[in-house]
């Protein structure tokens, strides 16, 4: 059967990966974006719309769908302020779970991080700790946090400490592309694969910590039944 899903984040690593995966996959009969700036993109299946970030859980109709995908998040440098960036990797990111919640969403994907904490000493760490706990008191059918380490792959704005983990991957691949260390640095379209391979052939319910060693597998999975969707 196929399925309807929203994208929240297609403008970002990730969530640009995500879009074109979901549009490219035979399982998607629509694909449902909000965005602050238009996509630039045409295509039979996407169905986009323009609004302040701030006012997505408010665009109830767009959540009428089976599967959410969450790739939202800024950096504290590109916030400006701590209160800037809880209101999105915190407030926003509860806000739309619980809109998706409301409507009857099956599957929520989001993208967290691999230290998130909600009683970290760290900020970061923390915020994104607590996003996950504002998510799983919801009580989604699916909940899946997907939480890679350094994200690879070419950003509109580059940030260093992910500069930094691509030279660092390089020099230790030979030696570790063969565990399943949730700390290894991972490609933003490898983490796009396994949320839409997860969602695809993953559980139906339940609460689920995707780090590392999962990527691979659904990644794989997603590949090996929607090759056309990855070539």
């Amino acid at each position: 059967m196929s399925r309807r899903a929203l994208l929240l984040g297609a403008t970002g690593l990730v969530g640009g990966h995500c879009l074109r995966l979901l549009l490219d996959c035979d399982a998607y009969q629509e694909v449902r974006v909000l965005t602050r700036r238009p996509l630039g993109i045409d295509h039979p299946k996407l169905i986009e719309k323009v609004v302040e970030p701030a006012q997505f859980d408010k665009e109830t109709e767009y959540f009428q769908v089976d599967d959410v995908f969450c790739a939202l998040g800024t950096t504290l440098k590109q916030a400006g302020s701590k209160e800037a960036f809880r209101a999105v990797d915190l407030d926003l990111i509860t806000a739309v779970g619980r809109a998706a919640r409301d409507a009857g969403v099956q599957r929520f994907m989001m993208v967290s991080a691999v230290n998130a904490n909600a009683h970290s000493p760290f900020f970061y760490a923390r915020t994104k700790g607590q996003a996950e706990r504002e998510l799983k008191a919801l009580k989604l059918p699916l909940l899946a946090l997907f939480q890679p380490s350094l994200l690879l792959g070419e950003r509109e704005r580059p940030r260093p400490v992910e500069a930094f983990g691509i030279r660092f991957s390089k020099i230790i691949d030979p030696i570790t592309r063969w565990t399943d260390a949730h700390w290894l640095p991972v490609s933003g379209e490898r983490v796009a694969e396994a949320l839409v391979g997860m969602a695809l052939e993953g559980p139906a319910t339940g609460v689920y910590r995707v780090r590392f060693r999962d990527f691979v597998v659904y990644a794989g999975k997603f590949r090996e039944k929607y090759p056309r969707a990855v070539s």
